[in-house]
């Protein structure tokens, strides 16, 4: 850069300099700017097109093109609740009443819809037990669920679970139905309706809606640079891991569970990712279960201000984060279970560890410790 005892110099010497650097404002392109390519033979060069910037926290669209507000009608919701419904963001709702990772995420991950209208009431007391007081109705629509639903099928055809379905001693009303529109697995849930009547009417409409719908956006795939997760829950972390974050004597085996099957445990297959529950070797009872969104830092950013149990930041108590990672502890009013959130590498980990671990275990401990061991698996 020029300085004020350079112009102070002679004239002859500012009047050199002057000349050089028109000279090399003639010849060379200001700085920044790329250099232009010569014209060959009258054509001009196509030029580079310059990379788009992606947004690691911007969601998936849907791939059908319909949205949320274009399934039910408001004379339809009107009919159905007289108490009247509002819409939420079904992840949110899910999440502030349960403490674990919605599943509505990775059906949003893979191009599909999650959406709710309800009465502001949290649809779980608790993780164990539904709230009477909850109305209103979800709808879930997964694309591309052809072998999804044939599975889906073949379980529950016989039992009334395919098409539209009111249980007759339900309390409050509860009305489904799974439908294949096309090659997408639609479910509507309505909880509280009116009647069983106004509840099969939702979903029939919303299957009306859906089937009306053109294409939406291109697929989302996880940002470019986004870590790799294995494929299964073992190479995240071992059992024998947890078993001693937890400080117990049993064993402990990862399970992935079987027996039925639905639109949420088809679209985590769909999807990738690991996820698993901790289970003691030859018994029914568990301490904690594992789950996972590729390139899920878009879905943590959505719903993490909105949980019920506020996250305590809990970076600084677990060695080996990368720069922009994180990690977040929530935990139940006594401790009675924790979760933690792990945001790495771009993917969102969760562990939750239950209440039935026992009363020997430290779940806040825990759940820090298990956390720390999968940090030190996938970026060692």
């Amino acid at each position: 850069m020029t300085t004020h005892s350079h112009v102070r110099r002679g004239a002859v010497v500012l009047g050199t300099a002057l000349i050089s650097i028109l000279l090399l404002a003639a010849c060379t392109p200001p700085a920044g700017e790329p250099t232009p390519t010569p014209i060959v033979d009258g054509v001009e060069p196509t030029p580079t097109p310059t990379p788009a910037t992606i947004d690691p926290l911007a969601g998936p669209e849907p791939v059908i093109g319909i949205e949320c507000d274009g399934i039910l009608s408001t004379s339809s919701l009107a009919s159905a609740f007289p108490s009247g419904v509002s819409p939420i963001d079904a992840g949110q709702s899910y999440m502030g009443s349960i403490p674990t990772l919605s599943l509505s995420y990775t059906v949003r991950s893979l191009g599909g819809l999650a959406c709710e209208w309800n009465n502001g009431a949290p649809g779980q007391i608790s993780p164990g037990g539904s709230n009477p007081a909850y109305a209103g109705v979800i709808v879930l629509v997964l694309p591309n669920a052809t072998t999804q639903w044939a599975r889906y099928e073949s379980i529950y055809s016989s039992s009334g679970g395919v098409g539209s379905y009111c249980s007759p001693s339900s309390v409050p009303s509860y009305c489904s139905t799974n439908q294949i529109v096309g090659t997408s697995w639609v479910e509507v849930t309505v909880v509280g309706g009116a009647s069983d009547a106004t509840g099969t009417a939702l979903g029939t409409e919303a299957l009306s809606s859906i089937a009306a719908a053109g294409p939406g956006a291109a697929p989302w795939s996880p940002p470019s640079g986004t870590l790799a997760l294995p494929a299964e829950c073992s190479g995240v972390v071992s059992d024998a891991a947890v078993q001693s974050a937890l400080g117990i004597s049993e064993p402990v085996v990862a399970s992935v569970g079987g027996g039925g099957w639905s639109l949420q445990a088809g679209a985590r297959e769909n999807w990738g990712g690991p996820h698993c529950y901790w289970s003691f070797v030859g018994a029914d009872a568990g301490v904690g279960s594992l789950s996972t969104i590729r390139g899920g830092a878009w879905a943590w950013n959505e719903v993490s201000s909105t949980l019920t149990f506020p996250s305590t930041p809990a970076s600084a108590a677990i060695a080996g984060l990368a720069p922009g990672d994180e990690a977040w502890l929530r935990c139940a009013a006594a401790d009675e279970y924790c979760v933690i959130d792990l945001i790495i590498g771009g993917n969102w980990v969760e562990v939750h560890i239950w209440r039935d671990a026992g009363p020997s275990v430290d779940k806040r401990a825990g759940a820090l410790a298990v956390g720390a061991a999968i940090v030190a698996t996938l970026t060692p």
